[in-house]
């Protein structure tokens, strides 16, 4: 029986949110951004290690609500090897998964694709969406 959506996206948030991938200062960054959710009392420092405009390796740090987290632990993972032209794709499909839809191309968007439940918590996609912004910010950094 396959596992029902919400199951899928709690299982993701709590793994993540509970061993972070990637959590802690990046030897050798070469950009880094902050960002900031008021109302939950997110603070995150991203950084990336960009050579030759692809990202190498990230990470974070900082206090974050568990979607935050852990959208920024996944975040961590799927950013290797990609430019700011992949990210900026990923952050469109996964709007799209965020407001209920499918992703355009699941294989793409990774672990992102199994959060369509967010659709359901309109509070909390901008807590997902905030490593997303991070990671572009430290690009424009």
């Amino acid at each position: 029986m396959a596992m029902a959506l919400d199951q899928l996206y709690q299982q993701l948030i709590l793994e993540h949110n509970r061993s972070p991938r990637n959590y802690g200062p990046l030897p050798g960054a070469t950009h880094s951004a902050r960002g900031f959710d008021a109302l939950c009392g997110d603070d995150l420092l991203f950084e990336l290690q960009v050579e030759d405009n692809r990202i190498m390796a990230a990470a974070f740090s900082g206090e974050a609500c568990a979607v935050t987290k852990a959208c920024a632990s996944m975040l961590t993972e799927w950013l290797p090897g990609r430019d700011r032209a992949d990210i900026e794709r990923g952050l469109s499909d996964f709007d799209q998964v965020l407001e209920g839809g499918a992703a355009p191309e699941p294989d793409f968007l990774g672990a992102f694709a199994q959060l369509g439940a967010l659709a359901a918590f309109p509070s909390r996609q901008r807590n997902a969406r905030l490593p997303w912004r991070c990671a572009l910010d430290a690009l424009d950094a």
